[in-house]
């Protein structure tokens, strides 16, 4: 099963909804603003992607939390508190994130996303 985590407002997350939809995919949607996320599931992503990926710099949540003075360089300085503050903060992930299998895709990249889709159309049953 495809497991796609985002906010349902985002664009690039519904972009991708309608990828997924367009090519009759089934997934299971996870609301990042209504869900907490396992810590180990936070890290896997960041030792697969590393943090510049997995976070999402361009958004407000990181913005004003820059502003405050929450994100620091020492608060992404270790691996352990990069988990903490995407833990705290989900919406400082860059959106969508789509798994499959050991495949992951964050971010709207509509080539690595049909390559996934084109790894689960292609499973056995």
């Amino acid at each position: 099963m495809i497991t796609l985590y985002g906010i349902k407002t985002c664009g690039s997350v519904k972009k991708a909804i309608t990828l997924l939809d367009k090519h009759s995919i089934p997934f299971t949607f996870i609301d990042l603003k209504t869900h907490s996320l396992d810590k180990a599931l936070i890290a896997s992503w960041i030792e697969k992607k590393g943090i510049q990926i997995v976070l999402n710099t361009k958004g407000t949540t990181y913005k004003n939390l820059k502003k405050e003075g929450v994100i620091t360089e020492s608060t992404l300085a270790t691996l352990e508190h990069q988990i903490t503050l995407l833990s705290q903060y989900p919406l400082l992930l860059k959106r969508p994130i789509i798994i499959y299998n050991d495949m992951l895709v964050i971010g709207y990249d509509k080539e690595a996303i049909i390559a996934l889709l084109q790894a689960y159309q292609n499973q056995t049953f």
